[in-house]
């Protein structure tokens, strides 16, 4: 793929999760977004940027994620989003509707028996979501190839 693409994540094991799948990718130009201050030693990218981190219990902190990510996406112009989750990665997904630019939902390892409450509402809103337990799958009729780790 010889395309500039966009991964975000929050931090801990998605973030993991998310720099080993972006050592696979094949692009142009790699763009990781996370809520780490600094890029963590890590990830391999050519820009990072740091958001800021939000949950249902700081639910308002979202506005300001969603300003964040529309300044990414008006500077970066990926041609696609790639997330592991969770709150960060979905507002960057929403924000994606607005520049027609395709997304794609990896639900965490971490949820090997129900799909995450951001994957529920991605999948509502149109984008792909893959999960890596095949039970999830099976449950929510969503797509699984595999795991990341």
């Amino acid at each position: 793929m010889n395309s500039n693409i966009l991964v975000i994540s929050s931090s801990g094991g998605h973030f993991v999760q998310l720099s080993m799948l972006s050592n696979q990718l094949n692009c142009k130009k790699l763009v990781a977004v996370g809520t780490y201050l600094s890029q963590p030693t890590f990830i391999n990218c050519d820009t990072y940027y740091s958001v800021s981190d939000f949950s249902r219990d700081n639910v308002h902190l979202a506005i300001k994620v969603f300003i964040q990510s529309i300044k990414i996406l008006i500077v970066e112009k990926p041609e696609l989003i790639i997330t592991t989750g969770a709150a960060p990665g979905l507002i960057m997904l929403i924000c994606s509707k607005l520049f027609k630019v395709k997304g794609l939902w990896i639900d965490s390892l971490a949820n090997s028996k129900e799909l995450s409450f951001s994957a529920k509402i991605a999948r509502f809103l149109g984008f792909k979501v893959l999960t890596q337990s095949i039970q999830v799958s099976n449950k929510y009729g969503v797509e699984f190839h595999g795991r990341v780790i």
